[in-house]
């Protein structure tokens, strides 16, 4: 595991037509990047942090991305420019399946929404309704005829303080084509890969894959169309869920993550919040990485929430 996993970003088809835009927030997440490390090493009493960097491109809502050996290019030379290394590289949409498995789907299973007091049951379940609460929402009035005006009642949020910030997330909704996952959905599977707590059978979930295995394809060894002299095929559906671009990097999983975006994100990421606080994952892979992090010194917090900390960039 890493102390710490840094998303530098996240990647939509608009930005491509902003290059100047890309590299100044390349600069900005840079010095992020620089800054939080900095702080972490004294948190860890000077020594060196395990500090790995992914960046994720959207290729689960946008089909029409360039293809990929332009896109990492672009994106490998705007970070380059700001002082700042790539580790890894994701497709969003592997965050909906990786290979056979079906990722959100199970990832979905595993939520388990507790009902607070004084609720009826007359809201379906989140497996039934694709929508999934942080609280009680205010109920559907049922008029009477010829009776009294019906009281409005405030929606009431879980976990609130002295107000109540109520959030109802959709997490799919179901079209001809098959069921539509949403973003905040794809963002919560995303955080939970990064913070190694997702496997299969036992199996870990999302191990990358390095790029040196991209044999070109004169080779004749590597799957996938490309052209001459190329690293990567031509389509995004042929690239690995998950890339390892530089070899020496730190591992993939972390103890901690940090998201570094676009205050565009906000809502989403709050979504994401929920979702993820309401996922309850293999509790064999969350009790190993507490031991792991408590032979290093450290102690976690019991809700892999907490473990997630973002930061919000405004238009520069």
């Amino acid at each position: 595991m890493s102390h710490l996993s840094i998303e530098v970003g996240h990647l939509y088809a608009d930005d491509l037509a902003r290059p100047d835009a890309l590299k100044e927030e390349m600069a900005s997440a840079a010095a992020w990047v620089h800054g939080t490390t900095e702080a972490l090493t004294k948190r860890l009493g000077g020594r060196r942090p395990r500090v790995s960097t992914c960046y994720l491109v959207d290729d689960y809502f946008h089909q029409d991305l360039p293809e990929p050996e332009r896109l990492i290019a672009t994106v490998v030379e705007a970070a380059a420019d700001a002082g700042l290394r790539i580790d890894y590289l994701a497709r969003e949409s592997s965050c909906d399946r990786m290979g056979p498995l079906d990722l959100a789907g199970l990832v979905a299973d595993r939520i388990v929404f507790e009902p607070p007091p004084g609720t009826n049951g007359s809201r379906p379940p989140v497996s039934d309704l694709g929508w999934l609460p942080n609280g009680v929402p205010t109920p559907k009035p049922r008029g009477i005829a010829m009776g009294a005006p019906l009281r409005w009642v405030p929606p009431s949020q879980n976990a609130r303080r002295e107000h109540s910030v109520f959030l109802d997330v959709e997490l799919w909704n179901d079209t001809p084509q098959g069921r539509r996952w949403s973003c905040p959905m794809l963002a919560a599977v995303w955080q939970l890969l990064r913070l190694g707590v997702l496997r299969d059978q036992g199996r870990r979930i999302g191990v990358p894959e390095p790029v040196e295995s991209l044999v070109p394809a004169e080779h004749g060894h590597a799957p996938g169309r490309r052209g001459p002299g190329r690293r990567f095929p031509d389509r995004w559906a042929e690239m690995p869920p998950i890339l390892q671009l530089n070899p020496a990097a730190f591992p993939f999983p972390a103890y901690r993550t940090v998201s570094v975006l676009s205050v565009d994100f906000l809502e989403v990421e709050h979504a994401v919040r929920v979702i993820c606080g309401s996922v309850r994952p293999d509790a064999g892979a969350v009790e190993s990485i507490r031991k792991s992090a408590e032979r290093e010194g450290m102690t976690l917090p019991a809700e892999l929430v907490d473990r997630l900390s973002y930061i919000f960039q405004g238009p520069l």
